[in-house]
């Protein structure tokens, strides 16, 4: 079996949606840097309302500092769109415009016309499904996983039925944990991903994303994932489960004893037609992580 991560190449923690007070976080954007810097963090991606925010130089030190923004607007049928853009452009200007009915075609349009990744932000907490991204998920980065605001705030942090809805269908798209942090006392550092990457610089943080090479995690850590036609193996930090997730009605599990660890798995893939299967675990927390998917 090959491992979907490059092996010679350090693992970098970073958060890619937050607020700072340049929109309507409660915390400035150098506190924000040294907030994460302090607990152990290596990039942080500032995502202010309609706005690229950059921080001190001073306040960089020591972390790095990933430029982005959060476009929203347009209506679904229950809900409206979200997008969050990482690595724009850092000279990059949005204008939010209050008369005008945002499509999310031109939220997306505006994020890559500015370098960025664009990823769909907490579809559960916002009601959007695959139906509302069918004319844009071919350019869709990433979706938000998890979302821990949103699961402080109403309990809709989890969006991976989003997320297999749109995999089932043959889209292809990265899952991310992120904070979506705005006061910071409760709704900060329970969600990040992890990136193996060659340098903790934004070049090659950018690539990695780019390529999956990363996990999500609200506490848990993955240590490697290997793949072969037919088997799939995962290292983990102790666990209680791990789950095989693919397209609907195929998949696997694995429990531990009560009182006991699981810390690896072999999966053998369960048929020849799958399209994706991805690793779900969870900890005796309650923790859970996630790898990206890998299209078999």
């Amino acid at each position: 079996m090959k491992s979907v991560f490059p092996q010679k190449a350090g693992w970098y923690k970073g958060v890619c949606h937050v607020h700072s007070t340049e929109s309507d976080g409660w915390i400035s954007p150098e506190r924000v840097m040294a907030a994460y810097r302090d607990r152990g963090y290596d990039f942080v991606c500032i995502t202010d309302h309609w706005k690229v925010t950059t921080p001190d130089k001073d306040a960089c030190k020591g972390i790095l500092h990933i430029p982005g923004v959060e476009l929203h607007g347009g209506k679904t049928q229950v809900g409206d769109y979200h997008f969050v853009g990482i690595d724009v452009k850092k000279k990059a200007v949005f204008k939010f415009d209050k008369k005008k009915k945002y499509s999310p075609g031109e939220l997306v349009k505006l994020i890559r016309s500015q370098g960025g990744l664009c990823v769909i932000a907490h579809p559960s907490w916002n009601g959007v499904s695959w139906w509302d991204l069918k004319d844009v998920a071919g350019d869709l980065f990433g979706l938000e996983v998890w979302n821990t605001g949103c699961d402080v705030e109403i309990g809709r942090g989890i969006s991976e039925v989003q997320w297999d809805d749109l995999l089932s269908r043959g889209e292809k798209i990265w899952g991310l944990a992120v904070d979506d942090a705005h006061r910071y006392y409760r709704d900060a550092m329970k969600g990040w991903i992890v990136v193996k990457a060659l340098s903790c610089t934004g070049k090659s943080i950018r690539k990695s994303l780019e390529k999956g090479w990363f996990y999500s995690s609200t506490g848990p850590s993955i240590y490697d994932l290997k793949v072969s036609k037919k088997r799939i193996w995962v290292k983990t930090s102790p666990v209680v489960r791990i789950d095989l997730v693919s397209r609907p009605c195929r998949g696997g599990t694995v429990q531990a004893h009560p009182g006991r660890y699981l810390e690896e798995h072999t999966f053998t893939l369960p048929g020849d037609d799958l399209g994706y299967v991805r690793i779900r675990i969870r900890d005796e927390k309650g923790q859970y992580a996630w790898t990206n998917p890998v299209y078999v």
